[in-house]
């Protein structure tokens, strides 16, 4: 299908469905000096580059923390219906066993700010960051610092639950694993394959046991609608498709890494077994009981794919390509809606309720013509894939301002409204304005029928 005929002037969404967008601690708020991130910002790799590919620190970000109020009355001019956002654990527990509550009242007070504006807050628990205690215990390495992360949900939930009915546990384990542990991208900067497979098998872990805490200890219904609390990780959906479709190794490479990436860890989750094996790198089996079942919807991020060829000379033996005939944003990822389609399909599959909890494109050009162009493309795309019959409830884009982006520093630009960072001031972006007028025409959806003759 081509997406590129987009019209965004005659989207239509179902009555009810929630626009958004999204954010994690460390890349917006500033001052998160006390996690692995920051310590990576030190951290030097084999090739003499720091950790932080560009050499910046993280610093003051977008300076969130102290601008949140001003932030929200920006959200709120946009018509966002739904904010997600992640608790900081570094700075809730500073110290292993010493809890803020400081800290913990400000991101209630946050939760609290949101609702009066009107927009839902959705809370993620885990986005990458940690604090550098935890890390320095092993981190996800070992299973049994599971047991401290359960403890940093008992503080955080209880105190947030009359206000947030949306959970993420833990955003994409399986990026957190694979850049972390086999690639060394992400802290801890390791390339150990089979460590990365158990990190995975630990963090999913993690997650289910969130899961059933959140349960246990969230019973207030903060919107009203019936439901005290839906409990989710943010699942990123990275489709793989072969460089030549003409050469066998290059298909069965894209097979293994869809399976593996994102087949392996979407069945981990329904049925508790986690298997995960490559051969020459790691082989992962477990039975994991308290897994199975642990979705209340599918949280799904989803970007870009990757045809991918097969390279013995590397390690892992395949190497990433983008297709020349399509635009990439400012990382190099290929701008192609029909993966978007195609993602939602394959999570529909799953038979929950879906939010698109990461949805964007880095274009530091002035005007943002690129992210224009995606953001018509992705939501006519969205708009397909719900007219045949995927059960999306809200689309969070990716990101609600410009931040820093992980091993990439400033220079990638996700926001749907620049920063300065000098002056911190925000500025609304074309894309932002294009976000902006669907959200108002949506006001006007009045049925709650969703048929492929309503445009």
């Amino acid at each position: 299908m081509d997406f590129t005929k987009s019209k965004p002037e005659q989207l239509v969404f179902p009555k009810g469905f929630a626009f958004g967008a999204a954010s994690a601690a460390h890349q917006i708020e500033g001052g998160t000096w006390n996690n692995n991130w920051s310590a990576f910002e030190n951290f030097i790799r084999p090739d003499g580059a720091s950790g932080i590919r560009t050499g910046e620190t993280c610093g003051l970000a977008a300076d969130h923390w102290s601008l949140f109020p001003s932030d929200v009355l920006l959200m709120q001019d946009l018509g966002l219906g739904i904010y997600r956002f992640s608790i900081e654990w570094s700075r809730i527990e500073p110290q292993e066993g010493r809890f803020d509550d400081g800290a913990l009242i400000t991101y209630r007070n946050w939760c609290k700010q949101l609702r009066e504006a009107g927009i839902q807050p959705m809370v993620t628990l885990h986005h990458f960051s940690e604090p550098i205690w935890f890390s320095e215990k092993g981190g996800f390495e070992k299973k049994e610092n599971i047991a401290f992360f359960e403890q940093f949900v008992r503080f955080v939930v209880p105190a947030l639950s009359d206000f947030v009915d949306y959970w993420i546990t833990i955003n994409e384990p399986e990026v957190f694993s694979v850049m972390g542990w086999m690639l060394g991208e992400f802290p801890p900067g390791k390339t150990e394959p089979h460590t990365m497979a158990m990190v995975m098998e630990n963090i999913l872990l993690a997650h289910a046991r969130a899961y059933h805490l959140i349960h246990e200890l969230d019973k207030l219904d903060a919107d009203g609608d019936g439901v005290a609390c839906q409990v989710s990780i943010a699942k990123n959906i990275l489709l793989f498709d072969p460089k030549s479709r003409w050469n066998p190794a290059d298909r069965y490479l894209s097979n293994l890494m869809n399976r593996l990436y994102n087949e392996a860890i979407l069945e981990a989750l329904q049925s508790g077994v986690f298997q995960l094996s490559m051969p020459g790198q790691f082989d992962q089996k477990s039975y994991l009981p308290e897994l199975a079942n642990t979705l209340d919807f599918i949280g799904l991020n989803h970007y870009t794919r990757s045809l991918i060829r097969f390279n013995p000379f590397k390690q892992p033996p395949f190497t990433m390509h983008t297709d020349p005939r399509f635009e990439t944003n400012d990382m190099g990822w290929e701008i192609w809606a029909q993966s978007f389609y195609d993602a939602l399909m394959l999570v529909r599959t799953l038979n929950l309720p879906i939010w698109v909890t990461e949805n964007g494109i880095c274009d530091n050009e002035t005007p943002d013509k690129r992210r224009v162009a995606f953001l018509g493309d992705s939501l006519y795309a969205l708009q397909e894939a719900i007219r045949d019959g995927a059960d999306v409830r809200g689309y969070i884009h990716w990101s609600v301002m410009d931040n820093f982006e992980w091993a990439h520093g400033f220079q990638p630009r996700f926001g749907l409204f620049r920063v300065d960072y000098t002056s911190q001031s925000r500025t609304l972006t074309e894309g932002g304005k294009l976000y902006k007028s669907v959200i108002e025409k949506q006001k006007n959806v009045s049925s709650t029928n969703f048929r492929a003759d309503t445009v």
